[in-house]
């Protein structure tokens, strides 16, 4: 077994990196900026670092007696200023890589994104060419780049992930939210939805199966020097996905369905909405917070809808997932619509969503 660093740790995906490798015998470190609580982690056996991706001194210290790092700090947040999201996904990925060659780690993981394709189309494969659009998108392409770059100059052995849209439990974005939206439209007695049916088709995967798939990879040794694709083996059409979301939370579908060229209109509209929903997400969180008060829920979900997000509703996004599987990986959740009702159960059972 080996000693890890997994920097991100106290985050949605780095809790689950953590609770994994452990589970699977490594000494780990569990590295994240100072004031993130860790005490979960160390109650699990982790030893918190402190960490700062931006911070060389910070990184150095982290290495120091580590085997493996797993690199998944990052900020994943489509509003957030572009200069901050290149300082922590593009030159934080550069650091660390530097950072663990410079302490003579044997192994460097990089969990990257699907977004380095940018708005990509259906089957895209690990050599398929990158377009990033978004500055998130653009952040994150650099940042595995440039992480690449450092670890080949100094002989440092990587191998890259990366995974599509993650969910599951803990989760406060994307799937998330979405499932806060429907269950405020519940609670405020708009328990009916007329949806369009089928349209684009797209991939996720559970935050259990991308932390599984990056320790399963860090041992490999044929997964050295490659880059992999996470993503589960049944895309959902965007129609399917918000009929998974209403079932959860007890909203009726209504018939007949919506064409889908109806629903695609929305997107002639983005310019307009943008000033319009940034108001609207502010009169959400207010609402949703009197809900919350009122069932003695926790504070943990904001409902929020996103113009960044309707990409993903209008385009196909699907990736093939043959490279990881041929290694001999398997998904725990190879279908999201199986998984999606568990982690909204598990939501509602840690009362993050009414039930």
């Amino acid at each position: 077994m080996a000693d890890v660093l997994i920097t991100g740790a106290g985050g949605f995906l780095g809790t689950e990196l953590t609770r994994v490798f452990l589970a699977s015998g490594h000494r780990v470190k569990a590295g994240d900026l100072e004031g993130v609580p860790l005490e979960w982690h160390a109650e699990q056996g982790a030893h918190p670092v402190h960490l700062d991706v931006r911070d060389m001194d910070s990184l150095k210290a982290a290495c120091t007696e580590t085997d493996v790092v797993v690199h998944a700090s990052g900020i994943f947040d489509l509003t957030v200023d572009r200069d901050l999201l290149w300082a922590v996904n593009a030159e934080g990925a550069k650091n660390m890589a530097q950072a663990a060659a410079d302490a003579g780690t044997k192994r460097f993981v990089m969990v990257s994104s699907t977004s380095v394709y940018g708005r990509c189309g259906q089957d895209v494969t690990e050599e398929s060419p990158h377009n990033p659009t978004h500055a998130y998108d653009i952040s994150k392409e650099a940042g595995e780049r440039m992480a690449i770059d450092a670890c080949e100059e100094n002989g440092l052995p990587w191998t890259a992930l990366r995974p599509t849209l993650i969910y599951g439990p803990r989760g406060r974005y994307g799937v998330a939210q979405a499932a806060a939206l429907f269950s405020l439209r519940t609670q405020l007695g708009l328990n009916t939805l007329r949806i369009a049916e089928g349209g684009p088709l797209g991939h996720h995967v559970h935050v259990t199966d991308v932390a599984r798939a990056a320790e399963y990879l860090a041992s490999h040794p044929d997964a050295v020097g490659s880059v992999y694709n996470v993503a589960d083996d049944a895309p959902l059409a965007a129609g399917d996905m918000i009929r998974v979301l209403c079932k959860s939370v007890g909203m009726e579908v209504k018939s007949p369905a919506l064409p889908w060229w109806l629903a695609r209109l929305a997107r002639y509209f983005k310019p307009l909405a943008r000033k319009f929903l940034g108001r609207e997400n502010a009169k959400l969180a207010h609402i949703w917070g009197k809900i919350t008060d009122k069932l003695g829920l926790k504070k943990a979900l904001v409902p929020r809808m996103d113009l960044d997000w309707l990409d993903y509703m209008f385009i196909d996004h699907t990736y093939k997932n043959d490279r990881i599987k041929r290694l001999g990986f398997t998904f725990h959740y190879p279908d999201s619509s199986q998984g999606i009702d568990e982690t909204l159960q598990w939501y509602k059972q840690q009362k993050w969503l009414p039930e």
